[in-house]
């Protein structure tokens, strides 16, 4: 027996929930997955608020972390950890929780590259399935995990329901406990399948289509107009609709709208702390 897990899933951000219980239940039972890694941005309420709901599954508590250099994941957490912090700091919080620290999608802008072998991470995320088509980078990831004796982890990295566990891997042990051990001494197998590539979305984004609606496979919209995040050819300037700072920057929504990245995190977490405490009155119970 061992057990089917997707690592790096978002049930919710910006304020909206992806997945709630009972359609992540329905989900899961059609994936075929027991269990997942909630790592959701900025907070952790929600990946718990799940794991009291859903037991009969193991869902996993994390975080995904933007560390001064990039993104950072963390499994098996029971506080939150501040963003902004340097990769070596990130790592010490999440290991002073008993947690693993993960190197998520490396090679990406938003990731932190060769740190990722030099740093003391457990896992590297050498495939994501979000970025499955763009081969390359998952290509060097791996490598780069098999030549410094990093153990590989696979996931999906999505928003939709219908894709979680399109990349998994299967922990080969019996107990629940010991899941979070197996993982890091690389008692696994990987299944590695790309996310279906949204071309209609990418090309419109590029050419620059407004009220542009968010992709559904990783959604980010716009706190202001809800539209979805933007991505230009050709950096330019632009300056944050909250802290007003000016910075040079190929992302804002297909409207126009920016936020830099610290009043992004921000928001996500105030309107996500919203949403969970919304939850918690709803079915009158506490974490």
């Amino acid at each position: 027996m061992g057990f089917k897990l997707d690592l790096h899933v978002h049930t919710e951000s910006f304020g909206r929930v992806y997945m709630d219980e009972k359609s992540l239940e329905v989900a899961l039972r059609i994936r075929g997955l027991d269990g997942i890694a909630v790592t959701n941005f900025a907070n952790i309420s929600h990946a718990f608020w799940l794991r009291k709901k859903l037991p009969q599954f193991l869902i996993i508590v994390g975080q995904e972390i933007w560390s001064s250099k990039g993104h950072i994941g963390a499994l098996g957490i029971t506080r939150k950890i501040a963003d902004f912090l340097s990769p070596k700091e990130t790592i010490r919080q999440i290991h002073d929780q008993g947690g693993l620290a993960v190197a998520v999608h490396p090679f990406l802008p938003m990731g932190i590259g060769e740190l990722a072998y030099e740093l003391p991470v457990d896992l590297v995320e050498s495939y994501n399935g979000m970025i499955g088509a763009a081969f390359f980078f998952n290509l060097l990831a791996g490598f780069k995990a098999w030549s410094s004796k990093r153990v590989s982890v696979s996931s999906s990295d999505t928003t939709a329901l219908d894709f979680i566990g399109q990349s998994r891997i299967e922990v080969l042990t019996d107990d629940t406990k010991d899941v979070l051990s197996a993982i890091q001494s690389g008692k696994l197998l990987l299944t590695k399948r790309a996310l279906p590539v949204p071309f209609g979305f990418i090309l419109r984004n590029f050419l620059g289509a407004r009220n542009l609606p968010p992709c559904r496979l990783h959604a980010a919209p716009c706190f202001l107009c809800g539209n979805s995040m933007a991505v230009k050819i050709l950096k330019r300037k632009v300056s944050c609709i909250d802290c007003h700072r000016e910075e040079f920057s190929r992302i804002s929504c297909s409207e126009g709208h920016f936020f830099c990245i610290a009043c992004v995190l921000r928001r996500i977490s105030e309107a996500d702390d919203k949403v969970n405490i919304s939850a918690i009155s709803a079915y009158h119970g506490t974490y």
